[in-house]
């Protein structure tokens, strides 16, 4: 019998959503997202997400936000727009916890470590606060923190920078 990586990815590749749900519901959902990311690694198939999005039709979830995140993040990440919509389940999840698990703040603030950062400075600075607030021994909060700072002070702006242009 196939292990549950093989079962995923051959439910998942031949549309059969049914029983893909059926091994989701039958199993662990952590050993589930295990298998579900290794699979998706194997194929780099668009149709892992597409299941996902099939399930949070039927049920909303954190987890399932988490999967989606996940699966944009590593084996998708090099489809164009995969950062940009790991953003948006990143973010659903924060809010969907109320922005108190440094789990689902840390995947957001992920978003700000890759080569074409999808989140802010602003942004950056102000979820790192969030997960020092809870942790404040969170390393990568605080560096990251420090990071989105260092970039924020750039950008204030003195305003003798502007008397060159009072008789203008």
């Amino acid at each position: 019998m196939a292990n549950l990586q093989e079962q995923i990815a051959e439910s998942v590749l031949a549309g059969n959503f049914y029983a893909t749900e059926k091994l989701m519901n039958a199993t662990d959902f952590m050993e589930f997202e295990e298998a579900f990311i290794s699979a998706s690694h194997e194929s780099e198939s668009v149709t892992f997400y597409t299941f996902i999005l099939e399930m949070m039709k039927k049920e909303e979830t954190v987890e399932l936000h988490d999967l989606a995140f996940l699966l944009l993040v590593y084996p998708l990440s090099e489809v164009k727009g995969a950062f940009d919509s790991a953003y948006f389940h990143a973010e659903r999840a924060v809010a969907m916890t109320d922005y108190k698990e440094i789990k689902n703040l840390l995947q957001l603030l992920f978003l700000y470590t890759t080569p074409t950062p999808v989140l802010s400075d602003r942004e950056a600075f102000d979820t790192s606060k969030r997960i020092l607030a809870i942790d404040s021994t969170n390393q990568v909060a605080r560096t990251l923190m420090k990071k989105a700072a260092k970039k924020l002070d750039k950008v204030v702006v003195d305003i003798k920078d502007f008397n060159q242009y009072k008789n203008a």
